[in-house]
């Protein structure tokens, strides 16, 4: 009897061994199913979220005879987002330390629908003879502090760089600050004194 009986123990422990077993690999797969359907979720959005993209600008090319597209291009030059901007001037003068810098002026217009700032909305970067320019302090009262403005309002913004000869011509890129695609404005700027 007690062969029979420690070979019914040995068999329900291989029994319960093997049902936990089960329960484990069915938890398993669940796990791997949720996480492929968080996974499937994600590319499908990133796809619906490309194509409606593509889609609005082949729209616009199918379409010629739109007025809202054609005037969307007209102003596609200064335009980038919901903001337009514009190089007004580069001066020359000097910084804190008494090196060289220049004084950008742009003319920034927001044509969105909240309130914003120029350095929130964009991203500007300077480049001399290909190097990006680095942010200078003036010594001089400029009026630095970038305030948001409400949709349609232009305002001047200032901003100022150390330069590496005050002669070479200026290259500046505005981009959106925080943006999906790689549309930006390209201005070729020579130096004033």
């Amino acid at each position: 009897m007690e062969y029979d009986y420690h070979n019914q123990q040995s068999s329900d422990v291989r029994h319960a061994v093997n049902a936990a077993l089960e329960e484990q690999k069915k938890k398993s797969k669940k796990k791997k199913l949720i996480i492929f359907g968080v996974i499937a979720a994600i590319i499908i959005i990133l796809i619906i979220a490309l194509s409606s993209g593509g889609s609005e600008s082949e729209s616009s090319t199918d379409n010629p005879t739109n007025s809202v597209d054609a005037s969307q291009e007209e102003k596609n030059e200064n335009t980038v987002g919901d903001y337009e901007c514009t190089v007004k001037s580069a001066k020359l003068c000097k910084d804190y330390d008494g090196k060289d810098a220049v004084l950008i002026t742009y003319e920034f217009k927001n044509n969105g629908s909240e309130a914003i700032s120029f350095d929130v909305a964009l991203d500007d970067n300077v480049y001399q003879d290909g190097v990006e320019l680095e942010t200078a302090i003036l010594d001089e009262d400029t009026d630095y502090f970038d305030v948001s403005i409400k949709p349609g309002v232009t305002k001047d913004v200032k901003k100022a760089y150390l330069l590496r000869d005050s002669s070479t011509q200026l290259e500046v890129e505005i981009s959106e600050w925080i943006s999906f695609n790689d549309d930006k404005i390209v201005t070729m700027v020579n130096i004033t004194k």
